[in-house]
């Protein structure tokens, strides 16, 4: 049977959140001794394209476990690893992931209707543009971010040209780069690499996917969206997130290297370790039917 020619990949970045978005899971919280010993096995396993968000310091059950890992990264002397905060688009977050050390920030902010009316209490459009572009100059201007990316939350619900215009106005604001998330898992594969591809011709910041799992397609997306010209990817461990969580860590790198070619640097033979150990201290299982790592695999 012949295989269907795959597009072309340009892979710049797998970002792993497994420390941020793993720990929205249910049930899920992660010790401040574990969150090291997992961005160590994490740095280990993904090599020179690999960064990673190790947490949402503006919450203070979260605050210690980020500064912990940045502690073990320094005494280990690893420079080279991007370690990214998360915050929301607020000064004092901005300020707290600073103290905490990371080199590296994403700030999140929604610009769909039903987010600036329910959860932002009905700030204008306009009025959200003004704040994303103020919190990115701060971060990257004044306090002195090395590398800062913004987070067009639930971009998925917004029309085409709004997601060009607010990710344009990041742009102008000095950002490095722009993540599309497909916050509440609703894209489909060709409909997500459409918006990817008309994006990327849009502007000239790279192009980053956080997809969801709730219909069982953040790999697809996240392999389609990544056809369409973004190039980073957001994975996680067994793809553990906030309700049916993102895309899996070993699915993504597997069907990039087998299927698309791309070399992504990642050591294989490092994962089925990290795997039981997350696995271990989640109490989440692995499926025997999961792909590439399950037992029946």
């Amino acid at each position: 049977m012949r295989q269907s020619v795959m597009a072309t990949i340009t892979l710049e970045r797998i970002l792993d959140t497994t420390l941020r978005e793993g720990e929205q899971a249910p049930n899920v919280y992660f010790k401040p001794e574990e969150k090291c010993v997992i961005a160590e096995m994490l740095y280990r396993a993904l090599g020179p394209k690999c960064c990673l968000e190790i947490g949402q310091p503006y919450s203070p059950s979260y605050k210690e476990g980020v500064e912990a890992v940045v502690r073990h990264f320094s005494d280990l002397g690893l420079d080279d690893a991007l370690l990214q905060s998360h915050c929301r688009v607020l000064r004092s977050d901005v300020d707290v992931a600073w103290s905490c050390g990371t080199n590296g920030i994403t700030v999140f902010f929604a610009a769909s209707d039903k987010h600036l009316l329910y959860k932002l209490n009905g700030l204008s459009y306009e009025d959200a543009l003004k704040r994303i572009r103020d919190v990115i100059k701060y971060a990257k201007d004044e306090v002195g971010f090395e590398f800062v990316e913004y987070t067009l939350e639930d971009a998925t619900s917004l029309p085409l040209e709004k997601t060009i215009e607010v990710s344009k106005c990041a742009e102008e604001a000095g950002i490095d780069m722009v993540k599309i998330p497909d916050t509440k898992g609703q894209a489909n594969p060709a409909g997500f690499e459409e918006i990817i591809a008309k994006l990327v011709d849009e502007i000239d910041v790279p192009v980053d996917l956080h997809c969801h799992n709730d219909r069982s397609l953040a790999v697809a997306n996240s392999l389609a969206g990544l056809e369409g010209g973004a190039r980073s990817v957001n994975v996680a461990v067994m793809g553990i997130g906030e309700r049916c969580g993102i895309a899996d860590l070993a699915t993504v790198v597997e069907n990039l290297e087998g299927l698309y070619g791309v070399e992504t640097k990642v050591d294989f033979k490092r994962l089925p370790e990290l795997y039981a150990y997350v696995s271990a201290v989640t109490g989440t299982a692995i499926p025997s039917s999961a792909p590439i790592l399950g037992l029946y695999a």
